[in-house]
């Protein structure tokens, strides 16, 4: 037992559980959560046990560097006590998830701590997936787009389901598993992709698309049988998508002549905000201040809104500006990737989900969905080719060259 994997586990499963929560119960639980992530962090730095490894910490220059980003620009935000209070929130989570990453390359090889993340992936998102379930709505053909599935919104349901099926495969094939666990997760993992198909979230479907075409072109642990089972699976669901009328992707047609007219309202709150940044290249070196999205576009653009920038990516560039965003996209999501594509992606085939989600959804700040598998998983690929030498292999170095 590893209290601090059962407590990164608990930090995971509280955004979790906080997202079907609302009013003071989800006030509640916010307040919880924080303090929970501040005592795991003085756990992470203070109480850190037998070290295992010896583990060169050289990379911890990107969580200060893009740390440091967010708060040089803070003096120019819109609203600087919002911008404050939000970067004091979000900063003692982001130092969490770093130092967590470390940890664990302290105590495990490095496979084994991609495997105990992936442990703590699919454990803590089968919780929406298991309401799923219960609510029985793996067992139905009627679509689910839009409403309540349980406390949770289809859409949310959906990026669990998707992040539950990458990781638990993962696990399966990298990691022993006993026949019964093998069946029970490939029947599991069959009426979740149902239920994904039910709820209509594009992103989960391109996600799941992309993970897909790594697991049928790169993946090495896996046999032409179950590439072809698997491949199988997907069309045949991709079929329904496409030519049952009562497919959500049918049901979302009905509508597109209307959102043409109308436009896309996340897409034209996007393309008011860089009309800002043309017409005034000071605030695209700024941003609008930390989670400032909505009172940056009243000020600048005068455009009221009540809707965020919904795009983890673009959040950060809104947010920070563009030395923060570029700062982010070179050291993170280009970092991940190209580690992933090189080393890892003949093996897993988690990343492209977790990447592509955050495109349709902010998951920048910490309460937010998929902020601690996101942000966890790209502090990992920074961190993984750092050096990570056995203690004993030191000590037993050390004890030849005295003998020497």
């Amino acid at each position: 037992m590893d209290w601090h994997l059962v407590m990164y586990f608990l930090n995971t499963f509280l955004v979790i559980y906080g997202y079907g929560l609302r009013g003071g119960a989800f006030q509640t639980a916010k307040l919880l959560r924080t303090g929970l992530v501040v005592v795991s962090l003085l756990g992470i730095l203070f109480a850190q046990g037998q070290i295992k490894y010896i583990f060169n910490q050289q990379k911890n220059w990107a969580l200060y560097g893009f740390i440091g980003l967010n708060i040089l620009v803070l003096p120019f935000s819109v609203d600087v006590f919002r911008s404050f209070e939000r970067l004091s929130a979000w900063i003692p989570f982001l130092i969490y998830t770093n130092y967590f990453v470390v940890y664990l390359f302290k105590h495990y090889s490095k496979e084994e701590a991609k495997i105990k993340l992936l442990q703590i992936f699919s454990l803590a998102y089968f919780y929406p997936v298991a309401m799923m379930l219960f609510t029985g709505v793996a067992f139905q053909s009627t679509n689910v787009y839009g409403q309540y599935v349980g406390v949770y919104k289809a859409n949310v349901i959906g990026w669990a389901c998707t992040l539950f099926i990458v990781s638990s495969f993962d696990l399966y094939a990298n990691s022993p598993m006993k026949k019964w666990a093998q069946y029970l997760f490939f029947f599991i993992a069959f009426l979740t992709l149902w239920g994904i198909v039910l709820t209509g979230s594009r992103s989960s479907y391109a996600g799941l698309a992309l993970s897909s075409a790594v697991l049928i072109a790169r993946n090495r642990k896996i046999s032409i049988y179950l590439k072809a089972a698997a491949l199988t699976c997907i069309l045949a669901f991709a079929y329904y998508i496409v030519m049952s009328p009562d497919s959500v992707i049918n049901l979302r047609s009905k509508y597109a002549g209307i959102r043409r007219q109308r436009g896309e309202i996340r897409f034209q709150l996007a393309q008011k905000a860089f009309e800002v940044f043309t017409n005034d290249p000071g605030v695209l070196l700024t941003g609008f201040g930390f989670d400032n999205f909505k009172a940056g576009l009243e000020v600048y653009a005068d455009v009221h809104t009540d809707l965020a920038s919904h795009n983890s990516y673009l959040e950060i560039l809104f947010s920070g500006g563009l030395l923060s965003f570029l700062f982010f996209l070179i050291f993170y999501a280009i970092n991940a990737f190209w580690v992933y594509v090189r080393y890892d992606s003949p093996y897993f085939v988690f990343l492209p989900s977790l990447m592509i989600i955050p495109y349709f959804e902010s998951n920048l700040n910490a309460g937010q969905f998929l902020f601690f598998p996101w942000m966890t998983v790209l502090f990992y690929y920074i961190h993984v080719r750092s050096l990570q030498i056995p203690v004993h292999e030191m000590s037993l170095n050390n004890t030849q060259k005295r003998e020497a």
